[in-house]
């Protein structure tokens, strides 16, 4: 009695799990390359972290609370905000990937996970600051223009439909970059 390699139990096992029709998510995470992915990921969190430092750093004096402070007293607010905005990024990032069933969808660089993230951006955006301005958080200075249709000013708006696809944009030509990088060595 002879036993083929590719008939063990746990072969078959693993190929029926990953191979289960209907089961996307476990032949997607089967095939995840997983170094990339954290790759993606780190790049993702550096990149949001200073496109939206630089952002909140340009647009204080366009708030009440903050204008017409010195960049050094505002530099703590700021970075606190950015560090807020990652979570947001990764937020809508852990969205897009639900809804994709696919942990790794932002890899795959398709028009439509970059309109998702601006959509999923817009929205958060205008929740946030519609909120924030009704409990009297922070409020406008002349600097800010107001989109009156969704209550909410520009820049903050502008923010959030712009930077997160741009984040995951760049993070997916590093991540490529680097695993370009591997192959060839």
């Amino acid at each position: 009695m002879t036993t083929e390699p590719h008939n063990t139990p746990q072969r078959n096992l693993h190929a029926n799990q990953a191979g289960k029709a209907g089961d996307c998510t476990s032949i997607a995470l089967h095939r995840l390359p997983w170094r990339r992915l954290g790759l993606f990921f780190a790049i993702m969190v550096l990149v949001g972290f200073v496109l939206n430092e630089i952002w909140e750093m340009a647009q204080m004096s366009a708030y009440v609370e903050t204008a017409g402070h010195s960049w050094t007293s505002t530099l703590g607010l700021c970075t606190r905000a950015a560090v807020g905005d990652v979570g947001i990024i990764l937020g809508i990032y852990a969205a897009g990937a639900l809804a994709a069933g696919d942990l790794g969808w932002g890899l795959r660089g398709r028009w439509n996970i970059y309109a998702t993230a601006a959509v999923l951006g817009l929205a958060y955006a205008t929740l946030v600051e519609h909120a924030a301005l009704t409990a009297g958080r922070w409020s406008y200075t002349e600097r800010m223009p107001v989109v009156s249709v969704l209550g909410a000013g520009l820049w903050p708006l502008l923010q959030m439909t712009l930077l997160p696809p741009l984040t995951f944009l760049f993070a997916r030509w590093w991540a490529g970059r680097s695993a370009t990088k591997e192959t060839l060595l």
